[in-house]
């Protein structure tokens, strides 16, 4: 009876442990790359091309790894009509999801093999209804499902949009800004303001690194607002051409431990690969740093406010150089804070700015001189510098960059308005 007793006791037990039982998904050791692909543009089919050079990079790898990949293109998209997130995982042998390397090798040599039947192999983990992906809640609830889709140890984040970026300017001619969804003159993009927040909601402990594959980034509006969001941010300070990163070198540095050890590589290669072939501008960033490099501007600014109108922006590099609308929206900042002290930047500033750009370049002989760098002048950061102008393209972003950008106070222009203001 005691031993009926026992087994009926043990029987509940087990039974009700079963029922309370909460199923965690395992956690992937290593980091996940998501890419944000605002495709429904004018760049659908270069994004798609961005896929197949990225799965080209995880095949080199030696490890497994997984990619996961939002797109939102166009409604008659062969592949993915609708909104979704694709999932690509390589087994460190070539491998890319259930097909072998043998297999995908002969598929990309393969002349009648599409590009819609290469990146279709992808396993498709989520679909929406149509949406606008550049709306903060949409960002948030799709980047927080790509993280549960694939729990891992850590994440980095590409954002892919190539020419349909402004650094950290509002829309302006419904052309550019971070992201466009909707066609050439849709005014549906992204604010880097907001960006930023969804990165800090989704990811508190930070982002291993945000690659910016889109235009005009590298500015110190951006990467102050990507603080407390990312450890180490990749971006050009100029235009981007269509191809983008060149992805299949490039992939497999993104999962590296060390990401800090890989940003020199990932950016020579995208110099290497546009030197004769293109333009371009690259900085890495430490993300961390950016606080002190407010201070140090700050203080610089401050100590010179005599001198702030004596400084004439004409002769200073500005990056904005695709579009008359885009000019003055970044110039160099070694090159300002040197101007502004008369020839030489202090040596507290040099050294934090130092610190912050982790990694530099540019192409030396661009397609186009258009993209010409002056290397002399040349530090790898871009900064606006605000101005009294009465021109409707500057009381804008004068007015913007007052309300809602964080480094205008940080940096100390807040406390100089009454000098330049308008």
């Amino acid at each position: 009876m005691k031993k009926i007793l026992f087994l009926f006791l043990a029987a509940c037990f087990f039974f009700s442990c079963e029922k309370e039982t909460i199923v965690i998904p395992q956690q992937h050791a290593g980091r996940t790359v998501l890419a944000f692909f605002w495709a429904d543009n004018s760049l659908n089919s270069s994004l798609r091309n961005n896929i197949q050079t990225m799965m080209q990079g995880l095949q080199a790898m030696k490890d497994s790894a997984a990619l996961l990949v939002y797109w939102d293109g166009e409604a008659s998209d062969i592949s993915w009509p609708e909104p979704c997130i694709v999932e690509y995982v390589t087994n460190g042998q070539g491998g890319i999801n259930s097909l072998s390397k043998g297999t995908i090798d002969a598929m990309m040599a393969d002349k009648n093999t599409s590009i819609y039947d290469l990146i279709g192999i992808g396993n498709i983990r989520k679909k929406y209804p149509p949406q606008t992906s550049t709306e903060k809640t949409v960002m948030q609830t799709v980047i927080g499902d790509m993280m549960s889709a694939y729990p891992s140890e850590s994440y980095g984040i590409i954002f892919g949009s190539h020419a349909h970026g402004s650094g950290w300017l509002p829309t302006i001619t419904g052309t550019r800004s971070i992201g466009q969804d909707g066609g050439r003159y849709s005014s549906d993009t992204a604010l880097i303001p907001e960006l930023a927040e969804v990165l800090r909601t989704v990811n508190p402990q930070k982002f291993d690194f945000v690659l910016f594959d889109a235009c005009m980034m590298g500015c110190a509006e951006v990467y102050y607002e990507l603080k407390d969001a990312a450890r180490y941010c990749i971006a050009s300070v100029l235009d981007i051409p269509a191809a983008g990163f060149p992805y299949a070198s490039v992939m497999p540095y993104l999962y590296e431990n060390a990401i800090k050890d890989y940003l020199g590589p990932i950016c020579k290669d995208y110099i290497d690969y546009y030197n004769y072939n293109g333009w371009g501008t690259i900085s890495a960033v430490d993300c961390n740093q950016m606080e002190g490099l407010a201070e140090a501007v700050r203080s610089v600014i401050l100590s010179n406010q005599d001198s702030l109108k004596n400084v004439d922006t004409a002769d200073l590099q500005q990056y904005g150089k695709g579009s008359s609308n885009f000019k003055g929206y970044a110039y160099d900042m070694l090159q300002f804070i040197e101007k502004l002290c008369g020839g030489m930047a202090p040596d507290d500033f040099t050294q934090q700015l130092k610190k912050t750009v982790v990694y530099t370049g540019y192409t030396h002989d661009p397609t186009s001189s258009l993209y010409r760098i002056d290397g002399d002048n040349y530090s790898g950061m871009g900064m606006y510098i605000p101005n009294s102008f009465t021109t409707p393209k500057y009381l804008l972003w004068n007015n913007y960059f007052k309300s809602s950008i964080a480094w205008y106070h940080a940096s100390g222009w807040a406390e100089t308005e009454s000098i330049w203001g308008n």
